[in-house]
């Protein structure tokens, strides 16, 4: 079946409207942390999407794999990923005990074969966002500026990676792209990385972006406007049962650009995605979100945040429990 997706792809855009398109990699990834080692599926693509699902589940993902791609049924949920002759994208991640990540391989493959042409041929007026996963900048720069040439009503949010600001002519086009787009979403690391400005708040006046989400983990999250900065505070203790800490980031960025869409309230979808990121992090990659389905957002606070039961307030785990 999988075979078919280019021209099932041609045939369904024709009737399925996606809301939200994720562009980006999907890839093939052998994980190793302190609870052992395993080859899953993964990709910042495919993890943004997963997040996004929980609450939007017009979500397709433009992507490419290899003929070696394993986990078919996967993208079953997904009309848009083209199959090509080649190796898939690939990822060796070996984390230590303090959840640090130490990239062994990161094979690019087919991933490359992601193009611009297959971004605009998916779209038209109805598509309400585009999320642009981490991929080569001067790609993802062209990417936007195409875009926003044709369809200017539609959101794009954009995400980088450390991997890919070692480079001043990544960091130059990553800073014209977080320009071009509506929201763009980065950690401090990468905020340093990408300005070479080490005092946060100084590094925060040289990007220009309609929306800057700066997530800083345990603290919170700092959303820059042009009127101003607005910081909220993160959930302290949500969880402590971390089981795979792979592409929380991508998932956090996925659900808050989902969350927003659905209830144009910036707090609400950073708290939002901030819980949909803890769960997945409970399992082995986003096993613990895939079958996830909120209504709205009252229905996972009603779970997270007020549910009581015998006069106790219910942990992650016993809400994890209760949603499976």
């Amino acid at each position: 079946m999988l075979l078919q997706f280019s021209f099932l792809y041609l045939e369904l855009r024709l009737i399925i409207v996606p809301e939200i398109l994720i562009i980006g990699h999907i890839s093939m990834d052998r994980i190793r942390n302190i609870h052992g080692e395993r080859v899953q599926p993964g990709g910042a693509a495919l993890y943004a999407a997963m997040g996004a699902r929980t609450i939007c589940k017009d979500v397709d993902i433009i992507s490419a794999v290899g003929e070696d791609f394993k986990f078919n049924e996967i993208l079953l949920n997904f009309s848009m990923v083209k199959r090509i002759k080649g190796r898939s994208t690939s990822f060796f991640i070996i984390y230590d005990k303090d959840w640090n990540a130490t990239y062994k391989e990161a094979f690019i493959g087919v991933g490359a074969k992601i193009t611009t042409k297959d971004l605009l041929r998916a779209l038209n007026y109805n598509v309400k966002a585009i999320h642009i996963a981490p991929m080569n900048p001067p790609k993802v720069e062209k990417m936007i500026r195409e875009v926003k040439g044709k369809y200017k009503n539609i959101i794009i949010s954009l995400n980088s990676s450390i991997h890919y600001l070692n480079k001043s002519i990544n960091r130059r086009a990553i800073i014209n792209a977080a320009h071009l787009s509506d929201i763009f979403i980065l950690n401090e690391r990468e905020l340093h990385a990408l300005t070479e400005v080490e005092v946060t708040s100084e590094a925060l006046k040289l990007i220009k972006s309609k929306i800057l989400v700066l997530t800083l983990g345990e603290i919170g999250t700092i959303i820059k406007f042009e009127e101003g900065i607005e910081f909220i505070p993160a959930m302290a203790g949500i969880t402590r049962n971390l089981l795979d800490v792979t592409g929380a980031g991508d998932t956090w960025a996925g659900s808050f650009l989902a969350s927003y869409l659905k209830n144009n309230n910036w707090n609400r979808a950073v708290s939002f995605a901030s819980m949909i990121s803890a769960i997945k992090c409970t399992g082995w990659n986003f096993e613990k979100i895939k079958n996830l389905s909120f209504k709205s957002l009252e229905e996972v606070y009603e779970y997270a945040l007020t549910f009581k039961e015998k006069g106790r307030q219910l942990t992650l785990t016993d809400i994890i429990k209760k949603l499976e």
